[in-house]
């Protein structure tokens, strides 16, 4: 039977968390671990004291914890690699002992970061605190906590999170094309609930496009989570700088502009369209100041004859010049789980030109880049 007060306070639980005796033991366990950073330690320690249930908080884990670590992939702004942590996150509560039972081990994500600097990454790390709320749960690619490699140069730290197969973009260069409307739509109603949670906070991704849609398969289909959450950039970016893939950007971003959460919404209405094509927005074009200059005008991508005609209506809407054109996500969520209209048929293949291709997931600024075109 599941706990309803703390054994140690007896007050009632609030999602299995009580605010008071967890931030007592936060406390009390500050002074035996330390990141060698004074920044990180004190960023991961506001994540612990406002944390409000065991999903909104990160953890120092040193590196002794993980096992098995492994090289795979370089981004523009970081290196992944993959290990197996052996404890594992907390996850239940043993109120006999009074204690967190952890779930290790299990395979995560190492997400190794360069230049923490003491005075140009506190944008990034004010960053992390603010999304906090949002690193773990449904729809969000899980963020543990922060490790480091002990033999790497001074300023590296990895940030370990939920280890995923593969992107949309990857997704989609594996179907070739076989992609049903029926699915389309399942991957972006789940796409929109990860971008209400978001949203429901007062805060914007930033940056939205296929590379930080991550994929998992599971019985019966396949689920989708949001990544980079507040984590995307160099870390010792600024506050003015844009990144991001250019075909994703809202054009008043590019204007100069700060970004909104309409600006996500933008950035949808492109990756429905990806998903409708199964191309990447612009293929033919090279992302460069001219094009953005064309998007800040108003281009869009062409629409295929085939997209059913709600599902295009709703994606230019998405896609506006005039922000206050566009859905938020409450009217996104009610649209795609309660129109009808979107019960299309599910033999029907989206892109058979897509199957012969080279695929779109080919240059890696499509994951993301510094852009400067104002």
């Amino acid at each position: 039977m599941v706990p309803i007060k703390c054994s140690i306070c007896t007050q009632l639980f609030s999602n299995q968390w009580c605010q008071e005796c967890e931030t007592d033991a936060f406390n009390r366990d500050f002074c035996r671990w330390t990141s060698d950073n004074r920044m990180i330690d004190g960023m991961i320690q506001y994540t612990q004291l406002h944390a409000i249930n065991s999903l909104s908080y990160l953890e120092w884990i040193p590196f002794e914890n993980f096992d098995e670590i492994e090289y795979r992939t370089r981004g523009i702004f970081s290196v992944l690699y993959s290990g197996l942590w052996l404890e594992g996150p907390r996850r239940k509560w043993d109120d006999i002992d009074g204690v967190w039972l952890r779930e290790g081990p299990i395979k995560c994500a190492l997400k190794k970061v360069e230049n923490f600097d003491q005075t140009m990454s506190q944008e990034y790390l004010n960053n992390i605190m603010r999304y906090s709320q949002c690193f773990q749960g449904n729809y969000v690619v899980d963020c543990f906590g922060i490790t480091r490699d002990p033999n790497d140069p001074p300023g590296c730290y990895m940030f370990v999170m939920m280890l995923c197969k593969e992107n949309l973009y990857q997704y989609i260069d594996k179907v070739k094309g076989y992609i049903l409307w029926g699915d389309i739509v399942i991957i972006l109603r789940k796409i929109i609930d990860g971008l209400k949670r978001i949203h429901d906070n007062g805060l914007y991704h930033g940056n939205l496009h296929g590379g930080n849609l991550l994929i998992e398969n599971i019985p019966g289909g396949v689920d989708i989570r949001i990544s980079d959450i507040g984590l995307y950039g160099p870390v010792n970016k600024l506050a003015s700088d844009i990144y991001g893939v250019l075909p994703y950007v809202a054009p008043e971003i590019l204007n100069g502009n700060e970004y909104t959460q309409a600006s996500d919404i933008y950035s949808f209405g492109m990756i429905m369209w990806t998903l409708s094509t199964c191309v990447f927005p612009f293929e033919q074009d090279s992302l460069d100041s001219d094009l953005a200059t064309r998007i800040r005008s108003g281009l869009r991508p062409t629409i295929t004859n085939n997209t059913p005609s709600a599902y295009s209506t709703l994606m230019k809407r998405c896609w506006h010049q005039d922000i206050n054109q566009r859905p938020d996500v409450t009217e996104l969520r009610d649209f795609f789980n309660n129109n009808p209209v979107l019960n299309f048929n599910n033999d029907r293949v989206v892109s058979e030109e897509r199957i012969n291709d080279n695929g779109i997931y080919r240059n890696p600024i499509y994951n993301g880049n510094l852009i400067n075109f104002q």
